[in-house]
């Protein structure tokens, strides 16, 4: 280890006052740090609580889904609250095939793969979102007697 040595024409007074310079700039580097941060999270909540990034948009009166008294869907993903599900579309045999319109139906307890009937389907608003693969979509949103 190096060791420093006092020149002789050197105060102590003059060692304490450029040791405390340094202190008080790492102290003030500390703290613009840390008030950044809080600044940041201060902007994120707001923006987070802002009406505009509400994905949901509400219609002012529900309208009849496609003038349907029924209609099922298969859920393809939970989002909370609500799924996202697809609309049947053709019955070959037996089976029901779930290639129709994709909708976000409101509820809870959905899981994945859940065939959902809707008896009078009311179109609420639209949800709109970003696929996997980057591609903007808005699908209506659905409210009903859920079986």
């Amino acid at each position: 280890m190096a060791s420093i040595s006092m020149p002789v024409n050197c105060k102590k007074e003059t060692i304490i006052y450029k040791t405390m310079n340094k202190k008080s700039f790492f102290l003030g580097v500390v703290t613009g740090v840390v008030l950044t941060f809080v600044g940041l999270f201060v902007i994120g909540l707001v923006n987070q609580n802002s009406a505009g990034n509400d994905p949901i948009q509400y219609l002012e009166k529900p309208m009849s889904y496609e003038n349907k008294k029924e209609t099922s869907f298969k859920v393809l993903q939970v989002l909370g609250n609500a799924a996202l599900a697809t609309e049947a579309s053709d019955k070959i045999g037996g089976d029901v095939m779930y290639y129709g319109n994709t909708v976000l139906i409101l509820g809870e307890n959905y899981y994945s793969d859940q065939i959902v009937t809707v008896k009078n389907p009311q179109r609420v608003g639209t949800y709109s979102y970003t696929t996997n693969g980057g591609m903007p979509k808005t699908v209506p949103v659905i409210d009903g007697q859920i079986e």
